[in-house]
């Protein structure tokens, strides 16, 4: 990853934080976006941090692949919510809302993310786009591993954003653009906590 170009989605706190170390720790020029910036991420004198990115709106994910300061060799989409407690129809705890927001930035955010870079000449030939989900998008897994229903809205987002991934993968592959999708596993950190 020496000297490779590499944005991270979500970049001050959690899980992109920690990607933000790693990647600095063996020699990228990390350029973070985030909401807010935080401590932890100033430290790591990232190369360019690129702050009020709301992967919500695409006028401002336009506005962010402006800011970048040239082509990009990875852009690993990280940025994301969780809402907690666990929702459930049979108790009538279902948030609505909250479910459409986790879709909105889980699943649709990256894609209006990866859009605006593309469009932007910022993601070319030989690059490499990330999407950070969960083995929570998997059918299968609901059904083998953990049967007990609920938590609709994390599921429902995180296989929506896989099946985002394998479509922008498909029709990227012609321009020497790769799609992956990365579970890293449950991590405890200040949104799981």
């Amino acid at each position: 990853l020496a000297g490779k170009r590499v944005l991270v989605t979500g970049a001050n706190r959690g899980v992109g934080l920690a990607l933000c170390e790693e990647l600095t720790r063996r020699g990228a020029e990390v350029v973070a976006t985030c909401r807010r910036t935080s401590e932890a991420l100033m430290a790591l004198k990232p190369k360019e941090v690129i702050e009020d990115v709301d992967v919500t709106d695409a006028a401002s994910c336009e506005r962010m692949a402006k800011a970048v300061g040239g082509t990009l060799d990875i852009v690993v989409n990280n940025a994301g919510y969780f809402y907690e407690p666990v929702e459930k129809v049979t108790d009538g705890s279902m948030a609505f809302d909250e479910e459409l927001k986790m879709i909105d930035i889980c699943a649709v955010g990256p894609l209006r993310v990866s859009n605006a870079l593309y469009n932007a000449g910022k993601i070319t030939k030989g690059g490499k786009i990330a999407m950070v989900t969960s083995q929570g998008g998997s059918v299968t897994w609901r059904e083998v591993q953990n049967p007990s229903g609920g938590d609709y809205g994390h599921h429902m987002s995180k296989a929506a954003a896989n099946m985002g991934a394998k479509l922008l993968a498909q029709e990227l592959k012609h321009e020497g653009i790769m799609v992956q999708v990365l579970h890293p596993g449950f991590n405890k950190t200040d949104m799981t906590a």
